[in-house]
C-alpha cells in the first residue's frame, strides 16, 4: 500500500511539472504571435529563481512545496486572455485599457482552476500578486495579512525584476536605484517584513543585459 501512495503521489507531481510546462508553453507561443518570443519565459525565469531564494529566507516550508514555483512561473499565464492591442499599444491606456490589464490574475486564476494539482500556493501567487499591502492593489484590493505570504513575496521580486529590465515605457533602472524604490514602497505596496528581507539578501542577480 504505501509503494502505491508513493507511486500515485509522483504520477501527481508529473501530471502537475506537465501541465505547467504545457501553460508556460502557450504563453510563450502567445509572445511569439506578439513578436516578442522570449522575453515572458526570461523574465519568468529570472523572477523564479529569485523569488524563491527570497521564500526561502522568509518561509523555508513554503519553498519546499513544489506549487509555489508552479506560480511562480504560471504567474502571468492570465495574460493570454489580455488582447494584443492592450499589450502592444505604446502610448497612454485608457481606462478601458487598464481595466482589461488588471483582469489578468482573476484570469490566470480561472485558467488553473480546473486542475486539482495547481491550487493552494500556485492559485495564490497567480490571483494575488498585484494586490498592494495598503489595499490599492487589484483584482480584490485585499489589504495587508489578507493578501497570502507567497503572493506578498513574488510583488517584491517583480516589481524588482521589471524595475532593472527594459520596459516599452522606460530603460532598466541600476540595481541600486531599483532596491531605493523598493524599500520605498514598503509598507505602501509591499509588505514591510518581506522588504526587510529582500533588501538583505546577498548578490541579487544583476538585470539580463548587465
Amino acid at each position: 500500500m504505501a509503494d502505491d501512495l508513493t507511486q500515485n503521489d509522483a504520477s501527481t507531481l508529473e501530471s502537475a511539472a506537465a501541465t505547467v510546462e504545457a501553460l508556460a508553453r502557450a504563453l510563450e507561443l502567445h509572445d511569439y504571435r506578439r513578436g516578442r518570443f522570449g522575453e515572458t519565459s526570461t523574465h519568468t525565469a529570472r523572477v523564479t529563481q529569485l523569488a524563491l531564494r527570497l521564500a526561502e529566507e522568509i518561509a523555508p516550508e513554503l519553498a519546499l512545496d513544489p506549487q509555489l514555483a508552479y506560480g511562480f512561473r504560471l504567474h502571468d499565464i492570465g495574460m493570454i486572455g489580455v488582447s494584443n492591442a492592450t499589450l502592444l499599444k505604446s502610448g497612454t491606456l485608457t481606462p478601458a485599457e487598464l481595466d482589461e490589464i488588471r483582469e489578468h490574475p482573476w484570469l490566470g486564476e480561472r485558467i488553473v482552476a480546473p486542475v486539482p494539482a495547481l491550487g493552494g500556493l500556485t492559485r495564490q501567487v497567480i490571483a494575488c500578486h498585484h494586490e498592494r499591502w495598503d489595499g490599492s492593489g487589484y483584482p480584490r484590493g485585499l489589504r495587508g495579512i489578507e493578501i497570502p505570504l507567497a503572493a506578498r513575496i513574488f510583488a517584491v521580486v517583480d516589481v524588482f525584476d521589471a524595475m532593472t529590465n527594459d520596459q516599452p515605457y522606460r530603460d532598466a533602472l541600476s540595481i541600486d536605484e531599483a532596491r531605493h524604490e523598493i524599500a520605498a514602497k514598503a509598507g505602501l505596496e509591499f509588505d514591510p517584513d518581506v522588504v526587510a528581507v529582500f533588501l538583505a539578501l546577498e548578490q541579487i542577480p544583476p538585470a539580463a543585459d548587465s
